[in-house]
């Protein structure tokens, strides 16, 4: 049990050198730039990790989904020229290049963006990439009423979403009866990944959770090939997808379906790519999915509460004494600090949580401690910092954590300032604030908390959603 929730074991060892990837799986990397590293850390692989894969062909690994056939291939590939020539795509394309992918990221001075330098050529080489990407590149126009010359047609980004939803199906027959080469693998995991982001730009409720669970076996086969670590595509995928199974296991842990495997990859890759994604440290990303995983078992009963408890404190522990000076960082900008500093109480709050969510209420003295420490931090990040965005999981959480009118005042104006800047309006994530927040007002026993979760994963609520606030 403890395993779920240990402290991490040593600390990033500076003095190390990164690994080398090989000349064959570099080539299939398409930025020319090496990525932004961490040194090595101090750690074993898990116990159950096989050797890898005999090495697939270069051009078998870029054939990507329609491999079966030469006909289908050059269908496909008509099929791709055919769609690039539309001005409407490009200008689509475009869009993505120079708004959709700074919002995806925290896109700061001297750190590479993954998803120009990874999903936006799978693109130019996939179908249903380029359908999911001209998807989501319609709906950010439609959702933050972008002033740009590129034309949307509802029914048309419709049709691209279909079509990325048709080829990431055929993608998991494929793989269900003969298994994916490497890039195939990259492509199914991106597609989902993109159908994702659509969701939660569209409303911020993911009606294709089941591709993010569904995914869940072939991320847990992916690390058990050591090599994996040697591709910053890989892993990032892997990273970005792990993160929103972590971020709807806050909502309900019974909803997580990565396993401990795919974290202990994370926390192992020398790659800073939970960091540029949401900003949050991957030792906190780590032991929080641990924590997580143990209210899983605890809900289906595989634990007992004396187990279950003894995480929690070990956990609680982790998190109090966790330092974000002695953490690594993609650039020396000290906003990673303050960013991961929210994370930290985000996570102590979880923690507070369990096992009884109503327990303590939202003005106990521990969680108006760390709903103070996610403000003051917030305050320390100008607004015009590429930082501020990824301020909004921890904003909310203190949002829902608090009955005091100006925290609450403070953290609206901040989440709409966020919603200016990325274009994602998060239509479920205030109206979750809201339904709280008036609880609150008409709540009798203020000794009982008010918890955001009851609005997502009740059992009173016939449909249980995922809520994912990227």
């Amino acid at each position: 049990m403890q395993d779920h929730v240990s402290t991490v074991n040593g600390r990033r060892d500076r003095s190390s050198r990164p690994r080398e990837a090989s000349s064959d799986q570099i080539s299939l990397d398409p930025t020319p730039t090496a990525p932004n590293r961490r040194s090595k850390r101090l750690g074993k692989r898990p116990a159950n990790a096989q050797q890898p894969k005999p090495p697939l062909s270069k051009s078998y690994r870029l054939s990507g989904a329609h491999q079966p056939g030469d006909t289908d291939k050059r269908n496909a590939e008509k099929t791709i020229d055919d769609l690039l020539k539309a001005e409407e795509n490009q200008d689509l394309l475009l869009y993505f290049d120079k708004t959709v992918c700074n919002t995806m990221v925290i896109d700061a001075d001297g750190v590479d963006n993954p998803f120009r330098s990874y999903i936006l050529p799978l693109a130019y080489r996939d179908l249903g990439i380029l359908h999911a990407v001209l998807a989501l590149s319609s709906c950010h126009i439609v959702t933050s009423e972008s002033n740009t010359q590129a034309k949307v047609n509802a029914a048309i980004m419709i049709e691209h979403q279909l079509s990325a939803l048709q080829s990431l199906s055929s993608l998991l027959l494929k793989e269900e009866l003969y298994s994916l080469a490497d890039e195939e693998e990259d492509i199914l995991l991106a597609t989902v990944l993109l159908l994702v982001l659509h969701d939660v730009c569209e409303s911020g409720i993911s009606s294709h959770g089941v591709h993010l669970t569904g995914t869940g076996f072939i991320c847990r086969k992916i690390c058990q090939h050591p090599q994996a670590l040697a591709s910053p595509r890989t892993t990032f995928l892997l990273t970005a997808l792990s993160w929103l199974d972590v971020l709807r296991g806050f909502s309900g842990a019974e909803k997580m379906a990565y396993t401990d495997d795919v974290r202990r990859f994370i926390l192992e890759t020398e790659y800073f790519s939970l960091e540029t994604l949401v900003g949050c440290p991957v030792d906190l990303f780590y032991n929080i999915g641990g924590v997580l995983e143990a209210a899983k078992q605890f809900m289906d009963g595989s634990i007992t509460l004396g187990p279950f408890q003894t995480a929690l404190d070990e956990a609680d522990l982790f998190f109090r004494e966790w330092n974000p000076e002695e953490s690594s960082y993609p650039t020396q900008s000290s906003d990673w600090k303050a960013l991961a500093e929210a994370y930290r109480h985000v996570c102590i709050i979880r923690v507070l949580r369990f096992p009884d969510t109503r327990a303590i209420p939202c003005e106990d003295p521990r969680i108006q401690a760390s709903v103070v420490s996610i403000l003051d931090a917030s305050a320390s990040i100008s607004t015009k910092s590429p930082f501020f965005k990824r301020l909004l999981f921890p904003l909310f959480i203190a949002g829902c954590e608090s009955s005091i009118p100006h925290q609450k005042r403070y953290v609206d104006l901040c989440i709409d300032e966020i919603k200016k800047t990325t274009g994602f309006q998060h239509l479920a994530m205030t109206n979750l604030l809201d339904q709280v927040w008036d609880a609150r007002k008409q709540q009798i026993d203020a000794s009982i908390n008010i918890p955001w979760m009851e609005y997502t994963c009740s059992t009173d609520l016939v449909r249980q959603h995922d809520y994912l606030f990227f």
